[in-house]
């Protein structure tokens, strides 16, 4: 198994450097081809690295990871005709994903027993942050998509906190990885909503990708370590 999934996380990374090759190239059919198998190829490392588990910690990244294919493929589809329509087909698929990530993490420590309770205080910057981000951004976005910005905007404040609540509970290794992969997500997330609400900037489509890729494999990475010293829920 240990083998398999070495091969695995080697298509992982032939598909990511495809796929940022063809971003930086403007190469549609590249990142046509590579983009929707990012997240399953990845699913499938995680698969062969936690073989015979069976979790619910599992199961809800491994949901996350199917959304996040959605997800992918709705977004390679949001600068034609029905671009809004892709956009928020998008958007409800990432959402799914950084639901099914929070619930993940918040059944590994939940809030009773986690780092968040006994350090309130840490919850402000991600506070702060979120509504100075869409303060900023709001009148850039369309009224009809104002509020399911927001949503998701808290949703995956929320997920990185859930990340944040296992300090000191999990490895320091392992939080690590988790805590640097949500905060890549939420950094591509963001940098997305600037993009696509009259902000855009040079090589903005390469920056969102690359940190997306490095965040999820983070995250994922995280997740199958705890797993291998946590088979069982501890």
């Amino acid at each position: 198994m240990e083998r398999n999934s070495i091969i695995w996380l080697g298509i992982f990374v032939l598909l990511a450097l495809l796929e940022l090759v063809g971003e930086i190239s403007g190469n549609h059919t590249l990142i046509l081809f590579s983009k929707p198998l990012l997240m399953p190829v990845l699913t499938m490392w995680l698969v062969r690295k936690t073989p015979g588990i069976r979790r619910f910690f599992r199961h809800t990244i491994i949901a996350g990871l199917l959304f996040a294919m959605l997800g992918d493929i709705f977004m390679m589809f949001t600068h034609g005709n029905y671009g809004d329509f892709f956009f928020l087909l998008g958007l409800g698929a990432f959402l799914a994903t950084h639901v099914c990530y929070l619930g993940g993490f918040l059944t590994e420590v939940n809030l009773r027993n986690g780092y968040l309770r006994r350090r309130p205080l840490i919850i402000i910057p991600f506070l702060v942050f979120l509504a100075g981000f869409l303060n900023w951004l709001w009148p850039d976005i369309p009224e009809g998509m104002q509020l399911p910005v927001a949503m998701y905007a808290t949703v995956i404040s929320a997920m990185a906190l859930s990340v944040v609540n296992l300090q000191s509970q999990v490895k320091d290794l392992v939080f690590t990885s988790l805590l640097s992969g949500a905060l890549l997500f939420m950094l591509s997330d963001c940098m997305i909503a600037v993009y696509k609400f009259g902000h855009p900037f040079p090589g903005a489509r390469v920056a969102i990708m690359a940190s997306y890729i490095l965040g999820q494999w983070l995250i994922v990475h995280g997740v199958a370590e705890r797993l291998r010293h946590f088979p069982q829920r501890p």
